[in-house]
């Protein structure tokens, strides 16, 4: 039996785990929210007017109180309203994507799996790109996860004579990513705070390369699992490097296009916040909606046939790049807030069909039922 002390210390535990949670949420959204306001104003500077008035503001906030039980919604859809210069019924806005339908659709203890880029061909092998080696714990692994010496590492290195890429596990946007020939890697000199994997650099398909040759351009698609337990594509697009980055995440100054359901490819690319670049590449002057991608339907099936093997969380972002004869592999996949807003803004609504409302509150068991617990 627990003494008083403790039944007491264990109450106070679980009091200030709540206080902690519940304060910690309350800064997340409201930096979110802060984010779009940012961004709205950002949107409105580029475009030189606002088109919401006073009577489209009260819409709004109404239109969030209804479906979303609270009028504090209402900065995400503002935003989505000066990008898309109209106002749209079924939006979700981002902090409600993030901080209410994701942690339900997406169970914290299966998100996470996707922020270890280490496991991932354990875990759709055969559909990912496969790993030369990684480093875990602080040890080196073959992809069957064999120990092996940093002396056997570096003659596999000797041997290759060809770039490779190195990521952080956990690395999000492109950041911290690293290009290195085989003969210039130095094992002593990379980050010691994180696990990292190690890759070939992929030779990606002509199209593509013609499109922007610095970067692997990567096919982005969204699945979801619907209540009937069928794997969704919600959305599907194309993001493409610029300005010499080696990378193409917007988030690092790259471009995006978007893909219609039916395979078309929109002529119109943005940039991370929606704003439009042109119907050209800048750098390469590739028209966008001359480019032929016969490859899609393969992209999309892929994406459905590897949530299909991870049913744990319903909301997946996919990394695809497609190689030299038009096959598709997985670079990656996201399930940690895989990207949603600029999408939603510009083409969505794409979870209308759902009957999004306030989330019911779950009891949570008395006190005396929580120390009963764990007696």
């Amino acid at each position: 039996m627990y003494s008083l002390s403790s039944k007491i210390s264990y109450r106070l535990k679980i009091k200030l785990d709540q206080i902690e949670n519940s304060f910690s949420r309350y800064v997340s959204i409201k930096l979110c929210r802060n984010e779009a306001k940012t961004y709205r104003k950002q949107v409105i500077a580029l475009k030189g007017k606002s088109i919401i008035d006073r009577s489209l503001m009260r819409e709004i906030k109404e239109y969030c109180r209804k479906v979303f039980g609270s009028t504090s919604y209402w900065p995400w859809i503002a935003l989505y309203t000066e990008l898309r210069g109209e106002f749209k019924r079924g939006w979700m806005p981002d902090d409600y994507y993030r901080f209410e339908f994701l942690t339900k659709m997406n169970p914290e203890r299966y998100m996470k799996f996707s922020d270890a880029k280490t496991i991932d061909h354990k875990l759709f092998d055969g559909f990912i790109i496969e790993p030369l080696f990684f480093r875990t714990n602080g040890q080196f692994c073959l992809k069957d996860g064999t120990v092996i010496s940093k002396s056997e590492v570096r003659s596999i290195l000797s041997d290759m004579n060809e770039e490779i890429i190195i990521k952080p596990d956990n690395g999000r946007g492109g950041k911290r990513i690293t290009f290195k020939h085989s003969s210039e890697l130095r094992l002593d000199e990379l980050p010691t705070d994180t696990d990292l994997l190690f890759q070939k650099v992929f030779k990606q398909h002509e199209e593509l390369q013609k499109l922007y040759p610095h970067s692997v351009n990567t096919f982005r698609v969204h699945t979801f699992i619907d209540n009937q337990g069928t794997v969704n594509v919600k959305f599907a697009y194309l993001r493409f490097g610029r300005g010499g980055s080696r990378v193409d995440n917007s988030s690092s100054g790259g471009g995006w296009l978007f893909i219609d359901s039916d395979g078309t490819i929109m002529p119109h690319a943005y940039v991370d916040i929606g704003l439009e670049i042109g119907e050209t590449h800048p750098d390469t002057g590739v028209k966008f909606a001359e480019l032929k991608f016969p490859f899609l339907p393969k992209v999309k099936e892929l994406c459905k046939r590897a949530h299909r093997s991870f049913p744990h969380t319903r909301v997946i972002g996919w990394d695809v790049c497609i190689d030299e004869e038009g096959e598709p592999k997985l670079i990656e996949w996201n399930a940690n807030n895989p990207g949603f807003w600029v999408n939603e803004a510009h083409y969505g609504p794409f979870f209308d069909e759902l009957l999004i409302s306030k989330p019911t509150l779950v009891k949570k068991p008395k006190q005396k039922e929580r120390l009963a617990a764990i007696h």
